[in-house]
């Protein structure tokens, strides 16, 4: 029973919790706006667009395998009890709704977060940490209840994801990223030893999947049990914690100055 949960990742939810979830990310936005996180802003666009093509594109054409009867692919949606075909037709921006509810808006909110509290690892502006988190989570939290109280659209979305090709790569990942992590802030050889960041971006990662899976699962929008709650913990974001917190932490500095010194060179 696990695997097969595992596996085949489903959500059932209200149309409405689309609506709803664009509500707080355009609260969300605002803080964001009122605060000039603007580079916080600009990493939850690039990561979202990124998880877009992923998921709405990639496995949305992808065939799910051998597993699965022919025609069936690793993304698939039922919306008001139609499956969305291939193409999409007429459904296009029915599918699109579900499409930027789970890749976009979710890259805005998660991908920004962990801005935030990279942002303040050092600095350790307790007040900004509390802010955001509570916001982020809270939004979250609310989202499936209110779906489920308000009479807004209540047509069922059935949407799974078919992992038996791809959940094998997600557990090596794991381990290669905090492998790199670990070669990078584990020890000298790039002059950033800090073993603690290696900790606080595991217990990072694990957060966020909480924050993500726990309203899912606690709203009975992720039909499944504690046993796939616990592996989404440690398995989902810190797939890419790792390598979040390097581009955070190294490349994007790198960057950035080379940016600034190339009107120097132009001179």
């Amino acid at each position: 029973m696990i695997m097969q949960e595992l596996t085949n990742a489903a959500r059932n939810f209200q149309y409405d919790y689309i609506y709803i979830d664009a509500f707080f990310l355009a609260i969300w936005i605002g803080f964001l706006i009122y605060y000039k996180k603007w580079a916080t802003l600009k990493a939850g666009i690039l990561f979202g667009l990124c998880v877009y093509f992923i998921d709405a594109i990639w496995w949305w054409n992808m065939p799910a395998g051998a597993n699965y009867p022919e025609g069936t692919y690793i993304r698939e949606y039922i919306i008001g009890g139609v499956q969305m075909p291939h193409p999409l037709g007429e459904y296009f921006l029915l599918k699109f709704g579900a499409d930027f509810m789970m890749t976009l808006s979710y890259s805005l909110f998660a991908f920004a977060w962990f801005w935030i509290i990279f942002e303040n690892f050092e600095k350790k502006n307790i007040k900004e940490i509390i802010l955001f988190t509570g916001l982020y989570f809270g939004s979250w939290m609310a989202t499936p209840f209110l779906s489920f109280w308000l009479p807004i659209d209540d047509r069922l979305v059935e949407t799974v994801r078919h992992m038996d090709t791809q959940i094998f790569i997600w557990i090596v990942n794991v381990f290669i990223g905090y492998a790199v992590l670990s070669l990078v802030y584990g020890t000298d050889k790039f002059n950033s030893k800090n073993p603690k960041i290696i900790g606080y971006v595991f217990v990072i990662g694990c957060l966020q999947s909480f924050f993500m899976e726990f309203p899912l699962f606690i709203s009975g929008i992720r039909p499944t049990g504690v046993e796939f709650l616990i592996y989404e913990i440690f398995f989902l974001v810190n797939q890419g914690a790792p390598y979040i917190y390097i581009i955070y932490d190294k490349i994007i500095p790198i960057i950035t100055e080379r940016i600034k010194k190339k009107p120097e060179v132009l001179k």
